[in-house]
Order: structure tokens, then C-alpha cells, then sequence
């Protein structure tokens, strides 16, 4: 894949689409905004591209946003296909037999790994995070399920690096969910109400418990950026407000316009003046601010460019 869709909104909340290569830079994006997620999709569906694969079709994943370019699965992606929806289905049977284990209070497979497990899962909260950890690997699951069903079913046009999501989407799912949970346990988060001590009405605060786990397995890649701002709830960093002038010396115009840019400065006046060395033409040979100095983000650099006598 050499380049991909994706779908945003903007400050105004409205939908865009923009065309990344495969370095992540921006090739083209929408003219105008759409109310609707459906039109701004249908807005990127309008533009033809030429595909490798001569199909003329590209896909939008719903959860992320991103247009990928369909490619016809064949070998070795149908094997890895196969063998993903049997882990997912096995998995699945695993959680649901975890899932039954707890709750008739039996702890089969936490006694294998600590003869103490009885009296650890005495514990009502412990209890509480193994339903929430339990959610977060079946809404992992379920949500590898219904991407299996979309590209390999609907679509058939899985790849074979699709396999090591599918691997992962549980085990995530079990991590995230531990972590939300905690989150709002703890009520580092802002989350309206107060939870109930953990021995009083058990049964609904393990209800509970397993949804918050089950809907956070699902949504991985909304939990992700929800935990960032709560990172950044917690961790506040004062943005960065002058930056270090590159050095633009024996650069092109247009090589030290790109370097400002990534630089998040701007190019300021461009002066000429005759130079008697050959490697200087057309190239910058003086530049003011100098470079190593600090300027505030998004000033100025003026350059000097040489010409010939």
C-alpha cells in the first residue's frame, strides 16, 4: 500500500478526508467540510485513483476513518485468515470458560499459577478487575470477529499482516480494560457518580465491572485516546515556545523553505548577492537569525541566496 484515506474533523466538528502517502505526508485533501460522516466518504469514493490491483475500489475502515486500496486475497493472506478466526474462536470459547469459572467461584485456572488463589479472589475488588479484565478480552475478541467478517467475509480482501491484530486485539483488550477500570475506580478520571463499596450490591458493581471491560475491549482505539487525555489531564508539559534556528547554509531556496517548515518556522526576506564561488550559486550563504540561535515558534528567517557576477 503506497498511499491511504483517512477521515477527520475539524475544529468546526465537521468531516474531511485527506490522502496520506506512505511516509504519512499529506498528497491531497477535501475542498470543503461535510456534515456528515457518510457524504464525506462518499466525497473521497468520487476521486478515482489508479490501482496496482486494477479493482478501482478502496475501502474505509469504520472504527479509524482511513481508506485502504482493496487487494484481492489469495495464499498465504486466506491461511493467515483461517488460522486468525480460529485463535479469535478460541479465545472466545477460553474467556466464556474463564468467565464461567469466576463466577461459580471455582478458580480453576488461577490455581495452577498460585496455590493462594482461593484467598486472593476472596478479595471483592480483585474479584471486580477479573470481570473487567474478562470484558476487555471478549470485547477484544468480538471486535476482531466483526473485522474478520467485514475484510475477509464482506470484502475478501484480508492481508496477511492483518493476522498479528488479530493476535493482539485480546490481549490489549485485557490490558486496556484493567487500566480503564483502575482509572475510574480510583476516580483519577473525571466520571460523574461514586461507585459503592465493593461488598455492597456486588452482583450489579460486577455487572458493571464487565461491561466497562467489555466496551473498552471493543472500542481499543477510542480507550487509546481516551487514556491520552487523561495522560494529559495528569501530566500537563508547557508547549515549547522558541525552537533552535537551523543551519540553512549551502541549501536551496526551496530546501531551506522545506527545512523551516519542519521546523515550524517561516521563510522571512530572501535577498541575492553576487558570489565569486561556483557552489554557492543558487544556494543560501547567509542567513540572519544565525544558525543556533533561538526564536519564538513560528518567526521569521531571513536568507541570503548567490547569484552569479
Amino acid at each position: 500500500m503506497d498511499r491511504f484515506f483517512e477521515v477527520f474533523t475539524d475544529k468546526k466538528g465537521q468531516y474531511r478526508w485527506r490522502l496520506r502517502a506512505f511516509n504519512n505526508k499529506i498528497i491531497a485533501d477535501s475542498a470543503k467540510s461535510y456534515k456528515k460522516k457518510s457524504d464525506c466518504i462518499h466525497g473521497m469514493e468520487l476521486l478515482k485513483l489508479p490501482k496496482k490491483d486494477k479493482t478501482g475500489k478502496f475501502a474505509i475502515d469504520e472504527q479509524t476513518g482511513k481508506g485502504y486500496e482493496i487487494v484481492p486475497e489469495a495464499g498465504w493472506s486466506i491461511v493467515a485468515a483461517t488460522f486468525s478466526i480460529l485463535y479469535l474462536i478460541a479465545m472466545l470459547v477460553f474467556f466464556c470458560w474463564l468467565l464461567l469459572d469466576i463466577f461459580i467461584g471455582r478458580n480453576l485456572l488461577l490455581c495452577l499459577i498460585s496455590l493462594k488463589a482461593d484467598d486472593y479472589m476472596k478479595s471483592p475488588i480483585l474479584q471486580l478487575i477479573a470481570y473487567s479484565v474478562i470484558g476487555g478480552g471478549m470485547g477484544g475478541v468480538i471486535n476482531g470477529i466483526r473485522s474478520f467478517i467485514m475484510w475477509h467475509a464482506e470484502r475478501r480482501a484480508f492481508g496477511w499482516r492483518f493476522m498479528w491484530k488479530y493476535i493482539t486485539l485480546p490481549l490489549v483488550g485485557v490490558i486496556l480494560a484493567a487500566i480503564v477500570y483502575t482509572i475510574i475506580r480510583g476516580g483519577v478520571a473525571a466520571f460523574g457518580g461514586s461507585f459503592a463499596p465493593p461488598t455492597e450490591n456486588f452482583t450489579t458493581q460486577a455487572f458493571w465491572a464487565f461491561a466497562i471491560g467489555a466496551l473498552t475491549g471493543y472500542g481499543s482505539h477510542k480507550a487509546f485516546k481516551w487514556l491520552d487525555i487523561q495522560v494529559n489531564k495528569v501530566f500537563r508539559i508547557t508547549p515549547v515556545t522558541e525552537i533552535e534556528v537551523p543551519d540553512l547554509k549551502g541549501k536551496t531556496q526551496k530546501e531551506a523553505e522545506d527545512i523551516l517548515k519542519e521546523f515550524n518556522l517561516i521563510r522571512g526576506k530572501v535577498d541575492q548577492k553576487v558570489s565569486d564561488d561556483s557552489d554557492d550559486i543558487d544556494k543560501v550563504i547567509d542567513q540572519n537569525p544565525q544558525a543556533g540561535l533561538m526564536i519564538s515558534k513560528g518567526g521569521s528567517v531571513d536568507i541570503v541566496i548567490g547569484t552569479k557576477a
